[in-house]
């Protein structure tokens, strides 16, 4: 049974590798390289976002690519918000 009120996040939002024709929601400069499921899950605890990971699900316009795997179900409103506020602590932590 699904849970209502989550928002998809998939980790081809947050990846500047990645077009925007393709996926992409961010600005490139934003965006990170590759982020991984684990770096968005410490974001997410850090920013005190609740969620739910599925690593195994593809997005569906790039199902034949690693970096598409994993999506994350956050219990927030803006989803576009919340992918730039995890860019910035994914680039803080890697710098």
């Amino acid at each position: 049974m699904k849970r209502r009120g989550g928002r998809i996040l998939w980790l081809v939002y947050l990846d500047s590798t990645i077009s925007r024709s393709r996926g992409r929601i961010l600005p490139r400069k934003l965006a990170v390289p590759r982020p991984a499921i684990d770096e968005v899950a410490k974001a997410l605890d850090k920013l005190g976002i609740r969620y739910e990971v599925h690593k195994e699900k593809r997005y569906p316009a790039l199902w034949f690519d690693e970096r598409a795997a994993g999506y994350f179900v956050v219990y927030a409103d803006d989803v576009k918000e919340v992918a730039r506020k995890i860019a910035e602590e994914i680039a803080k932590s890697r710098s």
